[in-house]
């Protein structure tokens, strides 16, 4: 599961980065940027985005999405979603590998004696 979603992560990384520097490259814009998550998700689907503000104030607290999450949709969206991906990968990495272990039928060679024919 993390490997599918570092690379989740690393694809919306750099179609993020693509569409920034694409608008960058424009002739009214002198300076690359990056844009932030919370543009890149009300150009995506804008409903969802003003469902979400009005549950979280009230049903947790105004306090979680002025400090909590509105700082985060002010994030530059490729960086993010790279770092993410990093993240993901280094955890798909370091997770420890499960031996396959012998079942108790195949650690008994003979449950009985052997009987050589003399």
């Amino acid at each position: 599961m993390a490997r599918f979603l570092s690379l989740i992560f690393l694809v919306a990384a750099g179609v993020s980065a693509y569409f920034d520097w694409n608008a960058s490259q424009g002739y009214l814009s002198a300076e690359f940027k990056f844009a932030p998550i919370g543009q890149i998700w009300s150009e995506i689907h804008f409903g969802s985005l003003q469902v979400v503000q009005p549950a979280i104030e009230r049903y947790l607290s105004p306090d979680i999405w002025e400090y909590g999450v509105l700082p985060v949709l002010l994030w530059p969206a490729a960086p993010v979603f790279l770092t993410l991906s990093v993240l993901f990968w280094v955890i798909r990495r370091r997770k420890p590998r499960l031996k396959k272990q012998a079942k108790p039928s195949e650690l008994k060679e003979h449950s009985s004696p052997v009987r050589r024919n003399r």
